[in-house]
């Protein structure tokens, strides 16, 4: 049986946090919304919103993560390029878009 997806090399982490998003749509007006992420990897994430940016956008996020040992939280920013866009619509499913990361920076927990 052949698959149409590839299998993942990187462990994804189970990580439901904030997440502020940004990308520029067709007319290069910026865009900027919320959603949450479903999990997380060493090279992106899956981001559960309504809107999503479209397939290929260059997207910048603002990842809050919480912070184990306290109520402080951890920032991760992230830029990378929509992978892959889901829709339920009626079916079930999630709505939401995954990003293959280029660059990601942490700033601890203060």
């Amino acid at each position: 049986m052949e698959t149409t997806r590839r299998a993942r090399k990187d462990i994804r982490y189970p990580l439901e946090a904030p997440v502020v998003f940004s990308w520029e749509d067709g007319n290069g007006v910026p865009q900027l919304h919320e959603g949450r992420t479903y999990d997380i990897s060493n090279k992106g994430t899956f981001v559960l919103a309504t809107p999503c940016p479209p397939l290929e956008a260059q997207v910048n996020m603002k990842i809050s993560i919480p912070a184990v040992s306290d109520s402080s939280r951890a920032l991760m920013e992230v830029e990378g390029r929509v992978l892959r866009v889901e829709q339920a619509g009626e079916s079930e499913g999630r709505d939401g878009f995954a990003v293959l990361s280029s660059q990601a920076t942490l700033y601890p927990a203060r």
